[in-house]
């Protein structure tokens, strides 16, 4: 009976599997390389977002975030409160033609993403996720400008930071 059953689960995953772009994680390890637009499609949803201040800025926000795959350019945009920006991804795989990835002027290292500092060493072993999927964003600019990075460690959750000119900042946990 048993022998019947993983036959029938071998023959129903393996279509899927043939599948060069299926995504189970954003952490999946080998196969072919994700494109941006297939993992925006992956990510895309309503999120629960806690945001502790970290500092000077006190309190916790609590929200829900929307992940939403751009039709037009196959970007993963944040909107949540009325506002609305792109993310950008960390090594994923570009589409053809498309120009070099921007880079932020602010820290997006691994490092930088968890709240206590974790080495990727470490969040490596306790995720289970070697090359965590990392995003940032900004929006604004001088006197009036935010920006934050996101790194997603598992299909349902995210953690990172957002900061502003002001000097707030605030530690970021995701979950779907």
């Amino acid at each position: 009976m048993l022998r019947i059953l993983t036959t029938l689960l071998a023959l129903a995953v393996a279509p899927a599997a043939a599948k060069d772009s299926l995504i189970l994680s954003p952490c999946q390890p080998g196969g072919a390389p994700v494109t941006e637009a297939e993992m925006a499609g992956f990510l895309e949803g309503a999120w629960q977002m806690s945001a502790a201040g970290t500092g000077f800025t006190t309190g916790t926000n609590l929200m829900t975030v929307m992940l939403r795959a751009d039709p037009g350019s196959g970007r993963l945009m944040m909107e949540g409160q009325g506002m609305s920006v792109p993310l950008h991804p960390v090594g994923l795989a570009r589409d053809v033609g498309a120009g070099a990835p921007a880079q932020p002027a602010f820290d997006i290292a691994v490092e930088s993403l968890t709240p206590d500092g974790l080495s990727r060493d470490e969040v490596t072993v306790l995720t289970g996720c070697e090359r965590p999927l990392r995003y940032w964003w900004s929006m604004g600019s001088g006197a009036r400008s935010s920006w934050g990075a996101l790194m997603f460690v598992g299909d349902g959750m995210a953690s990172g930071y957002m900061a502003n000119s002001a000097g707030g900042s605030r530690n970021v946990m995701m979950t779907r």
